[in-house]
């Protein structure tokens, strides 16, 4: 058993790996496990060179870069388009990293009786939060200001876009993205994709450079965590970890533990352990996302160069018609002819997909869902992971409502036809949160508003298994803000 650590880490995505590379470079001794390998961008490669990392077949029906474990959802076997390296979702998302309104720390004031009172109010305001959002920023430099030269050349498609938005009174804006300019090969495929020269910053970057400049930090990848190892005295007696390589096991023992392997893993390992508060694994939310893909009769150069640039957050709050709390629309880059084909398109020749793809732009909404308790994380006899989630009518009234918004502005910025009633298959989680939420009672909540589960005072959650809502907009931002707030906490104590 080795006992020569302050801080052990499960988890090395958007949170775990954010605060473990803050917690080792304030001089703690930190272990990290991540259950998959370490991917690193070499130090130059043309394009030629990101073609071959962008192998579609390889990365996204293959899912090389993605969770190899196969998780039952809705009662069909799947492997899950969920992080799977170091780094997690942030080595495979789409660079674009949006602030949370104020609203969404407030969701009482919105949904009123469609969600539980204990949870409309954050635990933690939006003041107090705000601080860590501005850091998270600085640390994944994130351009708030594309319009810099550190932002990237606005495609002429999405400059079509954001006028014609503007002509309709909406106000649209370029994304804020935590991607370097001056590395970036602007490819046509980067959500979904490991970024070939490393323009895209990561977790994963962090915690390299972190072990580059000698901090204590020990990274052990191909290395799951087991069990947590409870204790008779209210605290864990370690946590066992087990080699993905050869299969041996070793109990570990730290002063503090942070669980960061996403609001799924992080609730199925608590559940593995015998954690048994009744809201573990629960409320499940991934938000939902309909797509509307215009199709236009020149090429837009989304086969060709980047196109996720523009979003725009005039439906927030809802439409005229429908004044109800949505969230966000933005741009998607265009699946390519594999994806076309899996998405039911198998009997369109492959010529005719890519002709396709050169001339369409998707918009994708992110309709905040709701959290459900029967929307839940769970474990079958014999340990796999069981994931049960449904959107309700109300998630889906308000997606339709939104897919008939951005239709209605791709047809005004040229399109002359509208494909609609699109949405992510169930495989797609990307923005997984809600099961191990905090709050101020153990009554109604897993963890306490440092996020330290309610009676083990040296376990801390930092991945979005803490949002008790999904809100507006992606999670990545708000999740890594939390680990650095959680950081300091963890710090202070060690």
């Amino acid at each position: 058993m080795d006992e020569d650590l302050d801080i052990i880490v499960i988890g090395g995505g958007a949170g775990g790996g954010t605060l473990a590379a803050l917690c080792a470079a304030a001089g703690k001794r930190v272990l990290l496990a991540e259950r998959g390998e370490a991917i690193t961008a070499p130090d130059s490669v043309d394009r030629a060179g990101a073609s071959r990392l962008h192998d579609e077949a390889s990365t996204l029906i293959q899912k090389q870069p993605y969770d190899d474990r196969t998780i039952q959802v809705n009662g069909t076997s799947s492997r899950l388009y969920m992080g799977g390296i170091l780094g997690g979702g942030t080595s495979v998302y789409g660079g674009a990293l949006l602030r949370p309104s104020p609203a969404d720390f407030s969701p009482g004031k919105y949904y009123g009786t469609r969600i539980p009172r204990e949870i409309h109010e954050w635990p933690v305001s939006f003041e107090a939060f705000e601080p860590y959002l501005k850091a998270a920023e600085r640390l994944y430099r994130v351009v708030t200001d594309p319009s810099t030269d550190n932002g990237l050349p606005l495609a002429e498609i999405n400059e079509k876009l954001m006028k014609s938005a503007w002509k309709s009174g909406l106000n649209p804006y370029r994304l804020p993205l935590a991607i370097d300019s001056s590395k970036c090969l602007r490819c046509d495929n980067c959500a979904g994709f490991v970024c070939p020269t490393g323009a895209r910053s990561s977790s994963s970057q962090l915690l390299q450079q972190s072990s580059a400049r000698g901090d204590s930090l020990t990274l052990k990848t191909h290395c799951e965590a087991d069990r947590l190892d409870r204790g008779a005295n209210g605290r864990l007696n370690g946590v066992w970890l087990r080699s993905r390589k050869d299969s041996s096991r070793r109990l570990y023992r730290a002063k503090r533990y942070v669980l960061s392997a996403g609001a799924i893993g992080s609730s199925a390992l608590l559940i593995k352990s015998g954690f048994d508060h009744p809201l573990i694994g629960r409320n499940y939310m991934k938000h939902y996302s309909p797509i509307a893909i215009g199709v236009f009769a020149r090429s837009t150069g989304a086969s060709q160069t980047f196109v996720k640039q523009v979003g725009y957050s005039d439906y927030y709050f809802g439409t005229k018609d429908l004044p109800e709390k949505m969230g966000i629309v933005q741009s998607l880059p265009a699946p390519g002819p594999l994806m076309m084909s899996k998405s039911g398109m198998k009997l369109v020749p492959r010529w005719m997909l890519n002709i396709l793809r050169s001339r369409m732009l998707p918009l994708v909404g992110i309709v905040e869902d709701l959290p459900d308790p029967e929307n839940r994380v769970s474990l079958d006899d014999s340990g796999s992971i069981r994931l049960r989630h449904q959107f309700s009518d109300y998630d889906h009234e308000r997606g339709a409502e939104m897919t008939r918004h951005m239709s209605r502005l791709l047809k005004k910025t040229g399109a002359f036809h509208c494909v609609t009633g699109l949405a992510p298959s169930q495989e797609h989680v990307a923005h997984q949160c809600g099961t191990i939420r905090f709050g101020t009672s153990e009554h109604h909540a897993v963890a306490d508003p440092e996020c330290r589960l309610f009676g083990q005072p040296d376990l801390f959650v930092a991945d979005g298994s803490f949002m008790p809502n999904s809100s507006g907009v992606g999670p990545s931002l708000t999740i890594i803000a939390n680990a650095i707030r959680v950081a300091e906490i963890v710090v202070s104590e060690v």
